[in-house]
């Protein structure tokens, strides 16, 4: 279960699931679940933020000291460039290694994941059958970038490298965060629910715009500070351009739906160009506008302050 506490106007986001959807072709079927994602446990503070009109990230290393790195430049140029002290692998369906790295005075841990797998068709437990299935470390760094171009705040910084001989995307780590499927089996509640919900929703149509058919309870994290963290998106980007239970995205972040609104199409081409395949990029498009036209039209029928809202 979730929280147990009233939650404003907004429903609580976390109890209900995205179900069944069919999309595409005939007798093509695909299922998406909305379940939340992952993380580890919390005591001091984790966080970051990449707002423009923020001020400068805070990260920490293990000990939970904070980095000093001035910006979100100089922490992906560190992570491009820092030494791998060690590495090890970390519980998952891909494999991931948890990495140690170290330039200078600096030591900071890092995720990597190097996901290369594409398959004509493919049945998965949550999902049902895929038809041109691409599991990828690439998905990572689109989820990145996008995001960065959303104006958010909440994916772990990412670059792409090598770590032990295998090509594939270095994210900073969340430190002393927790999973959601932990906080979930400690019942741990937050101590804003407000506010954590908000954040859920805006996990929600970021799921729904990058088409992510692999947000579970462990790929959801927890800071500390109860900043809730996406991470893991290898399973993202579909070549699907319709939005998967529309009914279920019926809030979303001011900041973010103007984000939405004004996206220029021409710079998301340019920035993930490299990265995601045409009709990726294509698919990503089509969603947007739909995502548009789908918030839109709650605002017309339901009123602008029952379906946006401005996170702290």
């Amino acid at each position: 279960m979730f929280v147990r506490r009233p939650v404003s106007r907004f429903r609580n986001p976390l109890n209900r699931s995205w179900g069944p959807v069919g999309i595409l072709l005939p007798a093509l079927l695909f299922l998406i679940c909305s379940s939340p994602a992952s993380a580890q446990v919390p005591p001091p503070a984790s966080g970051a933020v990449l707002l423009p009109d923020t001020p400068a990230p805070v990260w920490l290393d293990r000990d939970g000291k904070p980095l000093p790195f001035a910006s979100t430049e100089e922490l992906l140029d560190f992570l491009r460039t820092a030494r791998v002290v060690r590495y090890r692998e970390i519980r998952g369906i891909t494999r991931p290694y948890e990495v140690l790295l170290e330039k200078g005075d600096i030591r900071m841990r890092g995720a990597f994941n190097y996901a290369t797998e594409e398959k004509a068709v493919v049945t998965l437990a949550q999902t049902g059958t895929q038809i041109g299935f691409r599991d990828t470390y690439l998905f990572n760094l689109a989820a990145y970038e996008l995001s960065r171009l959303l104006g958010l705040d909440n994916v772990p910084p990412a670059v792409e490298r090598k770590v032990a001989g295998k090509r594939g995307a270095l994210s900073a780590w969340i430190e002393n965060a927790m999973e959601e499927r932990t906080r979930r089996a400690r019942k741990i509640e937050p101590p804003d629910v407000e506010r954590y919900n908000q954040q859920v929703y805006v996990m929600h149509v970021f799921d729904a715009l990058i088409e992510n058919t692999d947000r579970t309870l462990e790929n959801v994290l927890i800071g500390p500070d109860w900043k809730v963290w996406m991470i893991d998106h290898t399973r993202a980007f579909r070549r699907s351009p319709e939005l998967k239970s529309p009914e279920a995205l019926g809030h979303c972040e001011r900041r973010l739906w103007e984000k939405l609104r004004t996206l220029d199409e021409a710079v998301v081409r340019e920035r993930l160009k490299k990265i995601l395949r045409r009709d990726e990029l294509d698919a990503l498009l089509q969603r947007r506008q739909k995502l548009v036209e789908h918030f839109q039209k709650l605002i017309e029928e339901r009123g602008e302050a029952n379906v946006l809202y401005t996170l702290p």
